[in-house]
């Protein structure tokens, strides 16, 4: 009976280190951390609330105080709650802190179930779309950099912020295309690549029309 209790001896022994470990750091837990993660929530809920308040006002300049801010959470918190709503003036500021810092923005265009010709061929030129070297105007508003794609390489591009949203023109070879943005909803931007098609790429062995639109999609996260 002895022997047969042995393993259970050595597993004791074995776990005794760890258990002291625990106890040992639950008795080292500093109580001002617990405190410091109590403050830190009150002012996540503080700037969540006062970025959903009833007046426009109100969530306009917390929005841009937020966004002075170093702190990556509170920053991306005021960008979701810009995107959603109706608020159309805090939607354009977001639009704007949004093209201010990032390094680049990934279009997802989303090829139809049934597609065109058109639109078939669209997507295998457009595909992979990016953004980048994105830079604004803070006078008028004006978007421009670079974009390129699977059938395109680096190429400049121009553009404007609407009221919401942004009209940004792409032309490449035979295609002159506007990549509008209408909708946004917290984390998701979406719109439409409306493209006018000429020379060989209309012909009837490539797009075999002269315009095709794609949906598109914007992931922030």
């Amino acid at each position: 009976m002895t022997l047969g209790k042995r393993p259970y001896l050595v597993l004791a022994l074995a776990l005794m280190p760890a258990f002291s470990f625990i106890h040992s750091d639950a008795q080292a837990f500093d109580p001002s951390r617990f405190e410091a993660a109590q403050e830190r929530a009150a002012l996540l809920d503080r700037v969540r609330t006062l970025l959903a308040d009833e007046s426009a006002s109100v969530r306009l300049a917390v929005f841009e105080e937020v966004m002075k801010d170093d702190d990556p959470v509170l920053r991306s918190m005021a960008l979701e709650a810009a995107f959603q709503g109706d608020d159309e003036r805090l939607h354009t500021a977001g639009l704007r802190e949004l093209i201010r810092n990032r390094d680049f923005l990934a279009v997802e265009l989303l090829e139809p179930s049934n597609p065109s010709q058109a639109q078939a061929y669209t997507y295998s030129v457009w595909r992979e779309l990016m953004l980048t070297n994105l830079t604004i105007d803070d006078a008028t508003d004006q978007v421009s950099g670079l974009f390129h794609s699977a059938g395109n390489s680096n190429t400049s591009f121009a553009g404007q912020l609407t009221r919401g949203g942004w009209r940004l023109q792409l032309q490449k070879f035979d295609y002159n295309c506007h990549l509008s943005l209408t909708e946004l909803s917290g984390v998701d931007l979406t719109g439409s690549l409306d493209c006018a098609i000429a020379g060989r790429s209309a012909n009837d062995d490539n797009a075999g029309d002269d315009r095709a639109t794609l949906p598109f999609r914007i992931r922030l996260s």
